[in-house]
């Protein structure tokens, strides 16, 4: 098939990356995805995502809904976001998401060319 619509209520996995709230792989290589990969990424104020780096991956995503901070946490930096920013990371860079709320953090996006760190305990399924 050459065109796939995926809708986030259900065509997902769930990866291991987010306290407080839930991280889904929707578009990644489990699905056939072969360059890129979209995340679906909801916390809770409060919520963070797991301090992470992606080696040889770029990290993009979108904040579509909510209010935080994306620490670099290589350079003890924290830089706030919210609904409407675009945040790129540099390969290596260890970062983590934290939502302050009032409303759920919703980003969308993740690490290009995918990691296969990311992935490999559910490629393994």
């Amino acid at each position: 098939m050459s065109v796939k619509v995926l809708r986030p209520e259900k065509d997902f996995v769930l990866i291991p990356y987010v306290k407080e709230g839930t991280a889904k792989a929707i578009i990644w290589p489990g699905m056939g995805a072969k360059y890129g990969v979209m995340n679906y990424f909801v916390m809770k104020p409060g919520g963070e995502n797991v301090p992470h780096k992606h080696d040889d991956s770029e990290d993009m995503f979108y904040i579509a809904q909510g209010q935080g901070v994306v620490a670099d946490l290589d350079n003890n930096i924290e830089h706030p976001i919210e609904a409407g920013c675009f945040v790129y990371v540099e390969p290596g860079t260890m970062h983590a998401a934290k939502s302050y709320g009032p409303d759920d953090y919703i980003s969308i996006g993740g690490p290009t060319p995918p990691d296969p760190e990311m992935f490999k305990e559910l490629l393994k399924k």
